[in-house]
């Protein structure tokens, strides 16, 4: 998957989470008792996660160069 596509993914992820966020504020339900909520922040986790780890194979690259 190309970084790009990565960042897309995460934008598009991230809004998710928002909009999910901000129905269970709406509804009175803690985050964290939220299962959606949570399920939909441990995907954007590991979207992060991935960003990073791309992020510093590319950087050592460069420093190989």
């Amino acid at each position: 998957m190309k970084k790009a596509s990565l960042n897309d993914e995460f934008e598009r992820e991230k809004e998710k989470l928002n909009r999910l966020a901000d129905e269970a504020l709406k509804n009175g339900i803690p985050l964290t008792q939220d299962e959606a909520f949570m399920k939909q922040n441990r995907k954007v986790d590991e979207l992060v996660v991935k960003i990073i780890q791309k992020s510093e194979r590319l950087k050592k690259k460069q420093q190989e160069r």
